[in-house]
């Protein structure tokens, strides 16, 4: 007992410090001993407030200096599997962060906002009442009363602060403090499964039980049984399904509620098109070897993708593994969760920062139970506390969402590459506009590459093997609208004639239309409506930006700031236009060419106000609405069978930024939402409005050609030396002193 209770503790802590690397060393006290183990949450002291760590090494060396002791230990007690310390290891040094910022995706949610100070008598503690306070003794009388109890509680119940009556009696030996973790309550849905093997019994409700669940696995296999259908059947109550999950005999599964709307509805397996079906045999193949496998599923839009993922998910069941399937957005993920929830009821959890803290902690532990094999969200899911992992799919891998802009700054894709390492599973990344650099790891062998070429259209009966047979639907046909032309004849509204006449058959046909105005933030592109011509910083050849909040324009790359001009200095014309007309101006612009159509704009303010995604998305499902206007949010993965239409109103916008990634970016986008049209039935059509026409970029969107466009963009890539040919790394500095940030960068 002499040798742990002078052991040391080097800690990780949540607190800022110079060097990445730092430690804290402690002092493990003696009543803390046989709790304390490496890679273990622990509160600390820091100065005079506690802060949570996560204990690195334990050793019997103790530095020559006085060391303060570890407060507690976190409870309930969480400690990281090896592995995942490996991650974090690996995260500190990827992303240049410190040790306790790379494990803080891996916390518990809410571990340090939702603590409180519990009290209570040490077992092993013997009380002599007579050598204590008489504040002291009131203290040990009430716990030995009430058991243990927080310390707010027994402040009030005393009317004292009780400071330094408990660290006495805490440095005595009669007491034990520690911090707990206080789980809000959270509304749940109930399940009940036969266990494998269940224990012989002869009690009548046992029997009952198992006889009502084995039928139910006859006819759902593999579906655990709704609690409301088991109390049904066999009236047995909420605490008699306690009692018999404890005994054994069926396992009672609790999880939190999905999305409001969301519908459980079992729907039946489709049939795969030729190409899915051979996608498919080397996905299962890799499953069946549970081995590290990565694959890059390339499949233009509506090819049938997300049904991969699904039975990718049912071979990890069956195979009793875990999934963790990743989308973009919180946005987009009522629409994936659906399609899960209605193959694998009972089987599917949500993980984002949108849901409410008991939701998220709800989640989390159902996770850690392994009551919850499949889970649905943005990248912050990658770290739910899985056990046995057998696949991680990343859909829309391509989006710019899956990069963290806060500490750690990781991208999902790196992460989700390690922890597959790590558990032997397999990686799928889903897009129909892979990123340049994942397109390149397939090419050059560190991703195996399956294509879906064709949109899935709906199945019919093959005429003479009379078997169902998948038929591919073509993708909508796309124009290219030169708007220099439409201007010299006189058009200066903000839509084409071609675009107005699409949406007005589109409307006629009682169908609905999209108007994307590819458009970011207040950063304009000025570009001369009469030559295409856009103004370039005379330093670097970087086209300027129009910062309308400064009135400046804005050289991105050298800094370069010069006031806005009247003529294009090419052509001398006055017709400089500054592109950055809101999804506001288009949707009146809209309203007075199309009075009658009902129009929803949905850009981040109408988000940000409404607060609910899926109520936008059910408005355009249901058709309540007929032309849908808003920024690169529409062009993400939904499903809207009656969008017939879809108009870009200005496809060069975010060609010209200065990013590298401008013309992959503005490839991805005009393909994406090209995409939501035609999903269902053939014949749409889609309008790309531009004043730069020959772009490789727009030509290749418009002939639906990945292809063509990777070819050329990796050869602007090579020849200027951009990633995948090297990495780029950028580093920001802060510092409270405005003038020591010079030197200290």
């Amino acid at each position: 007992m002499h040798e742990q209770a002078t052991r040391c503790a080097e800690v990780a802590l949540d607190a800022p410090t110079t060097e990445r690397r730092q430690l804290f060393s402690y002092l493990v006290p003696a009543h803390l001993a046989d709790q304390v183990q490496e890679r273990q949450l622990v509160w600390a002291p820091l100065k005079d407030e506690l802060r949570v760590g996560i204990v690195v090494r334990l050793t019997t060396e103790l530095p020559p200096f006085p060391l303060r002791p570890l407060h507690a230990v976190v409870e309930p007690t969480f400690r990281l599997a090896p592995w995942q310390w490996e991650l974090v290891e690996w995260l500190s040094e990827e992303t240049l962060c410190t040790l306790f910022e790379a494990a803080s995706p891996f916390l518990p949610p809410g571990i340090t906002q939702r603590t409180a100070t519990v009290l209570q008598l040490r077992d092993s503690a013997t009380v002599d009442l007579d050598t204590l306070t008489p504040l002291q003794r009131r203290l040990v009388q009430l716990l030995q009363e009430r058991g243990p109890i927080t310390l707010e509680a027994a402040r009030r119940a005393l009317n004292r602060s009780l400071t330094t009556v408990v660290e006495r009696l805490v440095a005595a030996g009669i007491i034990e403090r520690t911090a707990r973790v206080q789980a809000q309550p959270s509304a749940v849905r109930r399940y009940v499964q036969l266990v494998a093997g269940p224990p012989p019994s002869d009690g009548a409700s046992a029997q009952r039980a198992q006889a009502v669940l084995r039928d139910w696995e006859a006819a759902h296999p593999g579906q655990p049984m709704p609690w409301q259908t088991f109390h049904q059947m066999t009236r047995l109550t909420l605490s008699a399904t306690r009692e018999l999950a404890k005994a054994g005999v069926l396992r009672l599964i609790e999880l939190p509620p999905l999305p409001v709307g969301t519908s459980t509805h079992v729907t039946s397996i489709p049939t795969l098109s030729p190409a899915q079906a051979e996608a498919w045999r080397a996905i299962h193949a890799a499953l069946s070897r549970q081995e590290f496998a990565g694959f890059l599923l390339h499949g233009v839009t509506g090819s049938g993708k997300t049904e991969l993922y699904l039975r990718a998910t049912a071979e990890c069941l069956r195979q009793g593994r875990q999934a963790i399937i990743l989308v973009p957005e919180i946005a987009l993920t009522s629409h994936i969760v659906e399609r899960f929830a209605s193959r694998f009821p009972g089987h599917v959890v949500v993980f984002h920062s949108g849901l409410r803290p008991s939701e998220r902690w709800a989640s989390w532990h159902a996770v850690a139970r392994g009551e919850a094999p499949i889970v649905v969200g943005p990248r912050s899911a990658l770290f739910v506390p899985v056990q046995q992992l057998g696949l991680i799919v990343i859909d829309e891998e391509h989006d710019a969402a899956y990069k963290q802009e806060s500490v750690p700054r990781y991208h999902a894709r790196a992460v989700a590459q390690q922890l597959a390492q790590r558990h032997h599973a397999v990686l799928l990344l889903g897009s129909a506009t892979p990123d340049v650099t994942t397109r390149y790891a397939a090419e050059i062998g560190e991703l195996h590459l399956l294509r879906l070429p064709e949109r899935v259209g709906p199945v019919v009966l093959h005429r003479r093997q009379a078997q169902p047979v998948a038929t591919s639907l073509p993708l909508p046909q796309t124009t290219i609208v030169d708007m220099r032309l439409e201007l010299q004849r006189g058009n200066r509204s903000l839509f084409s004639t071609q675009l107005q006449q699409a949406i007005a058959r589109a409307l006629a046909a009682h169908e609905q239309a999209i108007v994307l105005l590819n458009r970011r933030g207040l950063a304009t592109v000025v570009q001369c409506r009469a030559c295409g011509a856009v103004l370039e910083c005379p330093a670097c050849e970087t086209p300027l930006v129009y910062h309308a909040d400064l009135r400046r324009l804005i050289c991105h790359r050298c800094g370069l700031r010069r006031s806005p001009l009247g003529r294009c200095p090419r052509c001398r014309h006055g017709t400089l236009g500054y592109y950055g007309a809101g999804t506001e101006r288009v949707e009146r612009e809209l309203a007075r060419l199309f009075p009658a159509a009902r129009i929803l704009r949905w850009d981040q303010d109408v988000v940000r106000q409404a607060g609910d995604v899926e109520r936008l998305v059910r408005l355009v499902q249901q058709h309540a609405v007929d032309i849908v206007v808003g920024t690169q949010m529409v062009a993400k993965g939904f499903d809207f069978p009656l969008v017939s239409t879809v108009g870009i109103v200005n496809a060069d916008t975010q060609l010209y930024l200065p990013d590298y990634r401008a013309g992959e970016r503005t490839f991805q986008l005009l393909t994406q939402v090209a995409g939501r049209a035609g999903r269902k039935t053939p014949g749409a059509h889609v309008i790309i409005q531009t004043y730069t026409p020959d772009h490789y970029a727009i030509q290749a969107a418009s002939q639906h050609d990945y292809e063509r466009f990777y070819t050329e963009e990796l050869a602007f890539r090579k020849r200027h030396r951009y990633p995948p040919f090297c990495r780029l790394v950028r580093l920001v500095y802060r510092h409270s002193g405005r003038t020591r940030l010079p030197a200290v960068s």
